[in-house]
């Protein structure tokens, strides 16, 4: 026999398969038209609204989000997943304007409702210690993040916020031991690599500030990946860095003009 499948199913199956892509806003279509034709207390009708919400955090639709997981969680009132993506909704909502204690504990409450029905929510405890953070608790908030990257240790999401945390107690000891460890567990992540290199430039800025105005500068961007060697030295294995200093060259002619002239010429 053919397996029949129903018209919601299909419906709720295309929206899947277009989140999954990329395409938010050509799946919010198909599980708004599968929303009307189901029954609004069923548990496929929160697993939609959810995936709908989902769809308007990325979209940075927070107001809409917050309803949508307003919908859902009536249904599955205590569903780890959704009360995340509540907690997340409103503190992203509460950034855009000037958030009060009041309105942060809403979110931060919604984190710990998540922890307590899933206390493994690694993504809800870390941003429960970063809310913490924004809210000027930062030992509260580095003890929460500690603890989520001592369970996680090979997640990269909880050791940044942890070191971002360390930095803002000034823990500056713990801070830099934890930037070595992260040297090995997270060798070859480019995200790693943007990190470093963002710390690198940021030294340099400071290094130059604290020069005198008459002393030379050398921006970081006149610096040149493969250095010119002088005549005494190895091509391949240059020992010096310097300054290529071009002069201003003249524009080229487009490749359409240059077909042209070509055709001119012969």
């Amino acid at each position: 026999m053919v397996p029949i499948l129903s018209l919601a199913e299909h419906l709720l199956a295309r929206g899947r398969r277009l989140r999954s892509a990329g395409f938010f806003r050509e799946a919010r279509k198909p599980l708004e038209k599968m929303l009307a034709r189901t029954n609004p207390a069923s548990a496929v009708s929160a697993e939609t609204q959810a995936m709908l919400a989902e769809m308007s955090l990325r979209r940075g639709k927070y107001t809409r989000a917050v309803r949508q997981l307003e919908a859902a969680l009536k249904l599955l009132p205590s569903c780890p997943h959704f009360l995340f993506l509540m907690g997340k909704a409103l503190e992203r909502r509460k950034a855009r304007v000037t958030a009060t204690q009041g309105e942060m504990e809403r979110a931060a409450a919604h984190y710990l409702a998540c922890l307590e029905n899933d206390p493994n929510h690694i993504d809800a405890r870390t941003a429960l210690g970063r809310l913490r953070l924004r809210q000027g608790l930062v030992e509260e908030g580095v003890s929460i993040l500690r603890h989520a990257y001592q369970t996680h240790p090979d997640r990269y999401e909880s050791f940044l916020a942890l070191y971002r945390g360390l930095r803002l107690a000034k823990a500056r000891e713990e801070a830099r031991s934890l930037l070595n460890e992260a040297r090995f567990r997270f060798a070859g992540d480019l995200r790693l690599g943007m990190l470093l290199g963002r710390l690198e430039f940021n030294r340099a800025v400071r290094k130059q500030r604290k020069q005198s105005a008459e002393e030379a500068r050398v921006l970081p961007f006149l610096r040149i990946a493969d250095p010119v060697p002088q005549p005494d030295q190895s091509p391949s294995r240059p020992t010096r860095m310097f300054i290529r200093l071009d002069p201003p060259g003249q524009p080229s002619i487009p490749f359409a003009m240059r077909k042209n002239t070509r055709r001119k010429s012969s």
